[in-house]
């Protein structure tokens, strides 16, 4: 059985669903390595620069936490990648109007880190645009592509991008202390030298103009 996340909206918040029971964490994480990843295709909803940077954004929020794993955005459509995403009809969701996406975790073949978006929601890319018709993109990506790198809900911290739901009235596209903590558990953290680095030369490749 394959192993992923699924997000889906109630009448007031963003749930999050694992298929598999209990709370321990994933034990088949990324090998520490350059991943490549490539958004195949496009909503109608936003401009293709949004979208591709709304991607970029997202990965960033934990590259900018790790030290040897890293991200590698391939713009060739016909090189094969790690990890893929993509906007799909609401028929790859089973018909399930209220699914918003599913990312699946690592270590599972070809479907490895793989993102879908369900592209019959009206997306929006910052979180002060959101309603309950509007979900907003880069949360959703942060929070997927948690799962992507091998992380499992964090049912305690209610504030971290983990934690299995959030409202839809507030702003969320940072990683809380706990996720940080987590995520480094997995894999090696940023040092110092390189978290100066990314304050100068990638303070643009940040979620807070998606608030």
């Amino acid at each position: 059985m394959s192993v992923f996340c699924e997000a889906s909206t109630t009448p007031d918040s963003v749930r999050f669903h694992e298929n598999i029971e209990g709370i321990t964490e994933w034990k088949h994480p990324w090998e520490e390595r350059e991943l490549s990843y490539r958004l195949n295709n496009f909503s109608e909803d936003l401009s293709k620069k949004w979208q591709t940077r709304a991607v970029t954004v997202a990965f960033r929020v934990w590259q900018r936490r790790l030290s040897k794993l890293k991200f590698r955005r391939e713009r060739n459509v016909d090189t094969n990648v790690d990890i893929n995403v993509s906007f799909e009809g609401i028929e790859h969701f089973d018909n399930k109007k209220g699914v918003l996406a599913h990312a699946y975790y690592p270590q599972q073949g070809d479907i490895s880190g793989d993102c879908h978006i369900n592209d019959s929601w009206d997306w929006v890319a910052a979180t002060k645009f959101q309603s309950l018709s509007k979900p907003p993109l880069v949360p959703i990506l942060i929070h997927e592509f948690g799962h992507s790198l091998g992380l499992r809900h964090d049912p305690i911290n209610t504030e971290a991008i983990m934690y299995p739901s959030f409202d839809l009235g507030k702003q969320k596209y940072r990683l809380h202390h706990a996720d940080v903590s987590r995520i480094q558990t997995m894999y090696t953290p940023r040092t110092l030298p390189q978290r100066i680095i990314d304050f100068f030369a990638m303070r643009r490749l940040d979620a807070r103009d998606f608030r």
